[in-house]
């Protein structure tokens, strides 16, 4: 999934909220996910991160991707790269799993929620994508209050393979359009 594959145009790739601009992640970023990529504790609460991971992980994962939307996700202030998010294809010709993490020295500043809400926001208005999906480790508290913040309601409990950690326990978490659309409707009232 690309912006071509989405009918938009390059301008429209790009995601902006009050503090962060998502746009279309390209190999100049390949040294910045690289070096926060790196970090054990984030490589262990992904599926799809290794560790140790270099530039050459970054560099063969941005240019083989397919069916994906990957965003790399900057500070609005100075561009920096904080990290990345994504939408991944599902079965369902109409739903999408989202993906994301923040490099270490931005945890605990609410880019991650923030993030992950524009991309949200984007897979229902902008793709007309039907289900989101979501999925974290149970050990990831700070994972899981990003996803209850946005709105997503529990599906269940399950393993997950994790490149760095192994087969590991994960919940699965899922929002619909009409939950979205009740979500939209009910922060424009309160």
């Amino acid at each position: 999934m690309t912006c071509e594959d989405a009918a938009l145009d390059e301008d429209e790739c790009y995601l902006s909220t009050r503090r962060l601009r998502l746009r279309p992640a390209t190999l100049g970023d390949a040294p910045a996910i690289a070096r926060h990529a790196n970090d054990r504790q984030i490589a262990e609460m992904t599926s799809r991160i290794p560790h140790p991971y270099t530039l050459g992980h970054a560099e063969a994962f941005l240019t083989g991707v397919e069916d994906e939307l990957i965003l790399a996700v900057t500070r609005r202030s100075d561009n920096v790269f904080v990290g990345l998010a994504s939408l991944q294809a599902l079965e369902a010709d109409d739903a999408v799993e989202l993906g994301y993490w923040i490099g270490r020295p931005f945890w605990s500043q609410g880019y991650a929620t923030e993030a992950a809400q524009a991309v949200i926001d984007h897979a229902f208005s902008r793709l007309a994508m039907e289900l989101v999906e979501v999925r974290c480790r149970v050990i990831n508290g700070a994972s899981r209050r990003v996803i209850q913040k946005c709105g997503f309601g529990y599906c269940g409990t399950g393993l997950s393979l994790s490149l760095a950690a192994g087969r590991v326990a994960s919940e699965t978490y899922r929002m619909d359009r009409r939950c979205w659309q009740s979500l939209k409707d009910w922060s424009r009232t309160g």
